[in-house]
């Protein structure tokens, strides 16, 4: 599945509009800065489709029931994310 972020008004069509502009990318700290920021959308919109499994954690008030990353099949974090593109 293609999300293509910058169809529609957002955060990263903004990001990626100064990206392109010619004087922004004369400013090296903001350019910089505005490719973290896509890269942290990016990361934040594959880790909505790993796999996860619920487990048990123990906290200072108990026992809380939490999201954690499961990989099956013997795939590493890389083999992974090899396989969404």
């Amino acid at each position: 599945m293609i999300v293509n972020l910058s169809q529609e008004h957002s955060l990263v069509s903004n990001w990626v509009s100064e990206l392109r502009n010619v004087d922004i990318q004369c400013d090296r700290m903001r350019f910089r800065r505005n490719l973290e920021r896509i890269g942290e959308i990016a990361a934040y919109e594959i880790s909505k489709r790993m796999p996860f499994k619920v487990t048990e954690v123990p906290t200072p008030l108990g026992t809380a029931a939490c999201f954690s990353h499961h990989f099956t099949s013997g795939f590493t974090h890389a083999q992974w994310y090899a396989q969404l593109f």
